[in-house]
């Protein structure tokens, strides 16, 4: 039986600042090459989350598109890799909610002394210092597994 892992962070200013968040996770060494691609909603997507593969140096492209959808309201997704550890997932960024929503389906940490139950705290020690350093606060975190 396959498991459910995410975490939703509600950032306050997210509404005109999604570029700026997305930023400031890939300075804190997040990636967006997803296995020698990237993965992306689409501008005009409107919660079919058609994914989309591109080649990674169409990375400015796919930036283009991000500030398209930002300035639309529309729900940006970009799949992100820790790069120091391949574990990631889907990242969404909801503009209008302020939220920023993570899948997290690629190579899951777990707790070393507790397999099968997510080391949430791994994955928030590299998200939350990379969005205060960028200048918002964080005011709610909800990790959820099932």
């Amino acid at each position: 039986m396959g498991r459910s892992v995410s975490i939703d962070l509600r950032i306050p200013g997210l509404r005109s600042n999604v570029y700026r968040v997305l930023c400031a996770l890939l300075e804190a060494g997040w990636s967006y090459d997803d296995d020698g691609h990237i993965s992306y909603l689409p501008v005009g997507d409107r919660g079919d989350f058609d994914w989309q593969w591109a080649d990674l140096d169409r990375w400015p492209d796919v930036l283009a598109a991000i500030k398209v959808k930002e300035e639309r309201g529309e729900l940006v997704g970009v799949s992100l890799i820790h790069e120091e550890t391949g574990a990631g997932g889907e990242f969404l960024l909801d503009a209008r909610e302020e939220l920023l929503m993570i899948c997290l389906t690629i190579n899951t940490r777990d707790i070393q002394t507790v397999p099968r139950f997510v080391d949430f705290t791994w994955y928030l020690e590299r998200l939350v210092p990379a969005i205060s350093r960028a200048g918002f606060t964080i005011e709610c975190v909800e990790c959820c597994q099932h």
